[in-house]
């Protein structure tokens, strides 16, 4: 009975799966593992003068405060979201209605399609070209013939690692009639923004999180920037008191630090690079240019190396044997003993003999 009472595209909806178990490295969700404990200290301390028995902050005066500072931006022109999940929602639920398109590149960031279908939208996906690049002219070509609504262009992209050149991504907000959105949660590990261009184009908008680069994914605290024109239609849909009071002052004691967690995403950067390096020289094993806080690998046996990586307690992101991302996993760069621990696992079940440069 129950189930009749369900709307149409939510009875065929699938969930955004997440593998819980027990670990000794989990380098599947791209979290900061560089960061443990890091600011628990500062965090703890600022928490004795926290009223809890108060309704937080509705609008995060103070983090849209120390963040426009930071970005550049007036605070009007910035949104804090239980993550940028919660902004994703807010944009689709601002602008798409039943059948309402949104185009996206894929593979990409699942939510996207996830929170449309909800919505009532309908999803249009442009395929990466050869190697998980950027098909530019196909990807406009597909733009203007759809007329989507709403464009989400994620760069760096989540799971393959890959970006988009600004002077692409320049057309497109320029070509697009509908809003166009820049998804920079992993922009700390790549170094350059579209952030700038929100008082240029006002139909961008542009989201972060403080989840990866700044290691406060247990807080939920993501951003997004856009035109005041564009961020007050978004206040229209924003439920009151969306972030915690226990999460803002987390978010504010992370920005007051930004310059200890700066380094450690610059170390972060070089160990990526070296580990890459090091996956490149094991047989049967490809690796994808990254520019995030993970690599993509495509991986003979992919599945037997999946369980035996979860037989030792290391959990990776395996994306199974169909699709474009068949027969690959995604490591995230942890501490440098959990990613030399991938590496001998890795070469374990590959039957690899071969010395690998450290």
């Amino acid at each position: 009975m129950i189930n009749n009472l369900v709307k149409e595209n939510i009875k065929s909806l699938v969930p955004y799966e997440v593998k819980e178990c027990e670990t000794v490295a989990k380098l599947d969700a791209n979290e900061n593992n560089n960061v443990d404990y890091l600011l628990n200290q500062k965090i703890a301390k600022a928490l004795m003068g926290l009223k809890v028995n108060q309704y937080p902050d509705n609008d995060c005066c103070e983090l849209r405060r120390i963040l426009g500072k930071q970005v550049r931006l007036s605070p009007q022109q910035l949104m804090i979201g239980c993550g940028s999940d919660q902004i994703i929602a807010l944009i689709l639920q601002a602008f798409i209605g039943e059948g309402d398109k949104i185009l996206v590149h894929t593979p990409t960031f699942g939510m996207y399609k996830i929170s449309t279908q909800i919505v009532g939208g309908t999803t249009i996906e442009v395929p990466l070209g050869e190697d998980f690049a950027f098909d530019y002219y196909n990807f406009v070509k597909v733009m203007r013939k759809e007329e989507p609504k709403v464009v989400f262009l994620t760069n760096p992209n989540n799971p393959t690692g890959g970006v988009i050149p600004r002077e692409q991504i320049i057309k497109i907000i320029e070509y697009s009639n509908g809003i166009v959105v820049i998804d920079e949660a992993y922009v700390e590990f790549y170094g350059e923004t579209t952030m700038d261009l929100v008082n240029y184009y006002p139909n961008l908008i542009v989201l972060r999180t403080l989840s990866k680069g700044y290691g406060l994914a247990g807080a939920r605290v993501g951003y997004a920037a856009a035109s005041k024109e564009l961020m007050g239609i978004l206040y229209k849909v924003k439920p009151p008191y969306n972030v915690s009071n226990l999460s803002q002052l987390a978010a504010k004691v992370c920005l007051e630090n930004k310059d200890v967690l700066d380094r450690v995403i610059q170390e972060i950067v070089a160990e990526r690079d070296n580990i890459a390096l090091q996956l490149s020289e094991i047989p049967d094993i490809k690796v994808y240019k990254s520019h995030g806080n993970f690599l993509l690998c495509r991986i003979g046996k992919a599945k037997e190396v999946y369980q035996y990586l979860a037989e030792h307690k290391v959990l990776v992101r395996y994306f199974g044997e169909e699709g474009p991302l068949k027969g690959c996993i995604r490591i995230t760069i942890g501490t440098k003993e959990e990613n030399q621990l991938v590496i001998k696992l890795l070469m374990e079940a590959l039957g690899a003999t071969k010395e690998i440069a450290v």
